[in-house]
């Protein structure tokens, strides 16, 4: 490859990054801090005697967009850690009022790794209500959900609750009621990192391949850094393509990971015999997200004898294959610091029937390509 050729696709390559990262840095949100959706409700038990909160006239109320239908109040969630240290965030606020007195806490809180409900009241930080409860977290899916909570209200805050409302009974710690709460963190992006090793594994076609090598046989050579699994005069062989850059970015929570991975090397087929003197693929692109994944390369074309000959046609950046990852899940390695996607499925696209001269077609079944990449 010549300095030009070089540094256009390095060029090229920048942009691409660019446009990447801009679109991750708009995505990502750290796994502790996912915004999310969901609801938590307290049912509130009324008590006529003894010394509970709703026996002694003490209301709870909630405030926008927490509301309270009949004894039942609803938290809307709308930030969630479904890591070990689960934790929701509840918007609105509570009012706890017996008469003209009252003490509002906000900043609602769920610690569902420590069972408790806090905030601020009165703008002091203070734990509340132990929920009772053991939640369930899955961390894949970013769900969390407690079901059948009984919440008690924490020493502190029934000492700092007769006080602020000047009850003549010290409050029992029972008696809310009962609690749950499901919640899921809405799909993000981990932050980008870049790839600092990795290959792609590809053969381009099989039955190019095949075609290319039956008599009377062409060649298939490798360029520039390009290995092979095997011999090169042997159609079952594919092959691999060495990691020159790129960014990667982890799905969380059901959305999907983003790779835009550049390698070097090329393939050259040849069947002279059938007027192909060169058909070459170079500077393999892949880019995996989602519907938009595709497998983009430098063509060059060259019909030569005993066919009319014609200059050879050189195409950059063509989209050569659409990649289906509808099947296809990485496999994350060495503490998330590799990932693979195994045997992507690829066909064909309009560009790629243009580039093949015509006798692969749109549609047409590529080789499966698989990616392993380093991340640092």
């Amino acid at each position: 490859m010549s300095s030009d050729e070089t540094s256009n696709r390095v060029g090229r390559a920048a942009i691409a990054l660019v446009a990447l990262v801009a679109a991750t840095v708009a995505m990502a949100a750290p796994a502790s801090a996912a915004t999310g959706q969901g609801t938590a409700a307290i049912a509130l038990a009324e008590h006529s005697k003894g010394r509970t909160l709703s026996s002694q006239g003490v209301k709870i109320l909630a405030g926008s967009p927490a509301t309270k239908t009949g004894s039942t109040l609803s938290l809307p969630i709308s930030a969630v850690d479904p890591g070990t240290e689960a934790t929701a965030t509840a918007d609105g606020w509570l009012r706890f009022k017996r008469g003209k007195r009252g003490a509002i806490l906000t900043d609602l809180r769920f610690d569902l790794a420590a069972g408790t409900l806090g905030g601020k009241l009165d703008g002091e930080q203070i734990t509340v209500f132990k929920l009772g409860g053991a939640a369930a977290v899955n961390s894949s899916s970013g769900s969390i959900a407690l079901d059948g909570g009984k919440p008690r209200l924490t020493e502190v805050a029934a000492l700092a609750l007769r006080s602020k409302l000047r009850l003549a009974r010290a409050l029992k710690r029972g008696g809310i009621g009962a609690v749950g709460l499901t919640a899921k963190a809405d799909p993000a992006l981990a932050a980008a990192r870049p790839v600092v090793s990795g290959d792609a594994t590809w053969g381009v076609r099989a039955s190019l391949r095949g075609y290319v090598l039956s008599p009377p046989a062409g060649t298939i050579s490798l360029a520039d850094g390009a290995t092979a699994s095997g011999p090169l005069t042997s159609p079952a062989t594919v092959f691999g393509f060495p990691a020159a850059s790129g960014i990667s970015t982890r799905g969380l929570y059901g959305a999907s990971d983003i790779l835009l991975l550049e390698v070097g090397g090329s393939v050259t087929f040849a069947k002279p015999a059938h007027c192909i003197a060169a058909l070459r693929f170079a500077n393999l692109e892949v880019r995996i997200d989602g519907a938009n994944s595709a497998i983009v390369v430098d063509t060059t074309f060259d019909e030569g004898a005993p066919c009319p000959d014609a200059d050879p046609v050189t195409t950059e950046d063509v989209e050569l294959g659409k990649l289906d990852l509808s099947g296809v899940s990485p496999v994350y390695s060495a503490d998330g610091q590799a990932v693979t996607w195994t045997a992507i499925p690829a066909t064909v696209t309009q560009a790629g029937e243009t580039a093949f001269g015509g006798f692969i077609k749109e549609g047409d079944e590529l080789e499966p390509i698989t990616i392993s990449v380093g991340l640092g």
